[in-house]
């Protein structure tokens, strides 16, 4: 994650508003461990400031990208982590991460009960001007899906080494 991290275009100093915890990818089969992380996320966001339709979705984020690497996840990559980064335009940045190389993606048909969750976090996104994007690390061994909740950076989309998929 601090491939992805270290690039992000923010605030240096006291005002910098940054936090992240590392979670089990795939230990607990009932996801019993989404929850507290998915309500700190929301605890934190509104401690910053923001409104509470972002804490919501950032909240909602969380437990969906949480969930997909819980399961999708090889148990030979135990560790993800979770970040809340505010950007330096205001936007705020949800990430996950994981050291597994497999893209996230949608598998649908009219009778799946799941599979809805990378949808929902980009229309989760899309509704609050931002946009999802899946990064890979720098080593080409993980990814970071990154939940921007407002616009963009424009930079961070012009840096041109960072690999995307």
């Amino acid at each position: 994650m601090a491939d992805a991290l270290g690039l992000l275009d923010r605030p240096n100093g006291p005002d910098t508003r940054f936090v992240t915890w590392a979670f089990n990818c795939g230990a607990d089969p009932a996801f019993r461990e989404i929850r507290p992380c998915r309500k700190i996320a929301a605890e934190i966001v509104l401690s910053w400031g923001y409104p509470e339709e972002v804490a919501d979705a950032a909240e909602s984020i969380v437990a969906e990208l949480m969930a997909n690497t819980m399961q999708h996840v090889p148990l030979a990559h135990p560790v993800g982590s979770v970040a809340l980064v505010e950007a330096s335009n205001g936007s705020l940045v949800v990430m996950v991460h994981d050291r597994s190389r497999a893209r996230p993606y949608r598998r649908l048909d009219g009778n799946d009960e799941r599979g809805r969750g990378i949808e929902m976090v980009q229309s989760l996104c899309r509704s609050l001007g931002g946009r999802l994007d899946v990064l890979r690390d720098m080593d080409g061994r993980g990814k970071c899906l990154e939940a921007w909740l407002g616009p963009s950076l424009s930079s961070w989309f012009q840096r041109g080494s960072l690999p995307r998929y």
